[in-house]
């Protein structure tokens, strides 16, 4: 029996203190969605999907060898949007900036390539919700218009995190199987 894993970044408490008011307003709208809790919060760098217990060894050697490549670095939390239009709203993200996020990405994906291969290019993004039914769409749309531009500051990356991933009835439990520091800038 495999296990289901993903690559990823954890939030700051600080981050996920700026982001909890807009959460909170999104739950009081009257829309189908399942609102992601804070203390889950993160930014998928790769979904590896179920993997054989064999494989583990393997992935965490690769993003041993990836870690070592990049230094800590400063994200910015910035907008508020939705994939993968806004006529099709499926998940609501906070954006995040920073070139060296996209060039860790890519080489998360090219080193894992053979466990899980991408179907499109990763944009980064913080997963908030996701939308089951486009019940009063309009609602969300405007809810959306004024949360757009909002900022919730920065926070500096400084490890990766290999997690699996549980799923039950009262969602998706994650589990650190191990971190990769990310050298400090000297």
């Amino acid at each position: 029996m495999g296990k289901r894993l993903f690559v990823a970044i954890d939030i700051s408490e600080e981050v996920k203190q700026k982001i909890q008011p807009v959460l909170d307003l999104l739950s009081e709208l009257n829309v189908d969605l399942k609102i992601v809790p804070s203390e889950n919060l993160h930014i998928t760098l790769k979904f590896l999907g179920e993997v054989d217990k064999t494989e583990i060894r393997k992935i965490e050697d690769k993003l041993s060898l990836i870690s070592e490549k990049f230094r800590n670095f400063e994200i910015n939390f910035r907008q508020v949007g939705g994939f993968p239009s806004m006529e099709k709203l499926n998940v609501l993200w906070v954006g995040v900036e920073n070139p060296i996020l996209i060039e860790l990405m890519k080489n998360i994906d090219d080193g894992l390539n053979d466990v899980r291969e991408n179907e499109h290019e990763e944009v980064p993004h913080l997963t908030i919700a996701r939308i089951k039914s486009g019940r009063n769409k309009e609602e969300l749309i405007d809810w959306l218009n004024k949360v757009r531009d909002k900022s919730f500051g920065p926070m500096i990356v400084d490890k990766i995190i290999l997690y699996e991933s549980e799923l039950s009835s009262d969602g998706p439990k994650y589990e650190v199987l191990d971190e990769f520091l990310l050298e400090v800038k000297k």
